[in-house]
């Protein structure tokens, strides 16, 4: 997400970290591993909803729960947690992100330079509103789509398609976006098998409250970082998920390196009728 070109790689390879020590604490016996998520399997061969993406959530938070500084999530984590990032794309059809993260800073989708397929690069927006020409850094090999409410008028709709692919999607009840609906279409019609998800917070909170999200990559980074609730991006933004409608969340494993701590959860659908 830092938009910068590291030196070019094989697909899924990564470059390895010189010296640094990686251990997993859990589940354990802990012991020392040569790489976090190195044997990492997407998706897994059992999971639910066959007929929608398996869906992960990738963030960096400070240790105060922070997940940007000065609006922006690039410069948050280490070089550890970029090539964990690429790790995590590597293994997937397709990267997404909303239209607020991207109005934020320039920022990068792919994987570095490889001769292999880049995961596909997916901007879900309401308005059509995104700089994608001045903050999306993209090759010739990465496809961009645009993931547009189907409110957005014609014109809109034309213009982005000058630079990038695009599919309408439904519009909810709110009139944004339908996750569900559009991410069973990405299924349906684009073959995304496993999405990954970077924010930024609104994005999160409407696939969590829909129980869209299979599950969560954490990192959290050694910085105490403060600020006032108005200029605060956390995790999730949005109001607060009813007890009966949050998911359980299992802890599957940790990583823990430099100082920085990685943590990977599932979740798990709340039962209609819990309390």
């Amino acid at each position: 997400m830092d938009g910068c070109q590291p030196t070019p790689l094989g697909l899924g390879e990564v470059l390895p970290l010189q010296g640094l020590k990686v251990l997993r604490l859990y589940p354990p016996p802990g012991r020392e591993v040569s790489g976090i998520y190195e044997d990492l399997t997407l998706p897994p061969s059992r999971h639910g909803d066959a007929a929608k993406p398996y869906v992960i959530v990738n963030m960096v938070s400070s240790v105060d729960g922070r997940t940007s500084m000065e609006g922006k999530a690039a410069g948050m984590g280490s070089r550890i947690d970029r090539q964990t990032m690429r790790t995590l794309r590597s293994r997937a059809d397709a990267v997404m992100i909303g239209a607020g993260t991207l109005r934020a800073e320039k920022l990068s989708l792919g994987l570095d330079e490889t001769d292999g397929l880049q995961p596909l690069a997916i901007i879900v927006t309401h308005t059509g509103n995104i700089p994608l020409q001045d903050h999306l850094v993209a090759t010739e090999e990465q496809e961009v789509l645009i993931l547009l409410s189907d409110r957005v008028p014609q014109a809109v709709t034309e213009r982005l398609r000058e630079f990038a692919q695009v599919m309408k999607a439904p519009a909810d009840s709110a009139g944004v976006v339908d996750l569900d609906r559009a991410l069973r279409a990405l299924k349906a019609e684009r073959g995304v098998d496993v999405l990954v998800v970077e924010g930024g917070p609104g994005l999160n909170h409407g696939l969590i409250l829909r129980n869209l999200v299979d599950e969560l990559y954490l990192t959290v980074a050694p910085e105490l970082l403060g600020g006032t609730a108005a200029e605060t991006l956390t995790l999730l933004r949005g109001p607060e998920i009813p007890a009966s409608g949050r998911p359980a969340l299992e802890l599957v494993s940790i990583h823990l390196a430099d100082g920085e701590l990685f943590l990977r959860y599932s979740l798990t659908r709340a039962p209609e009728n819990s309390a």
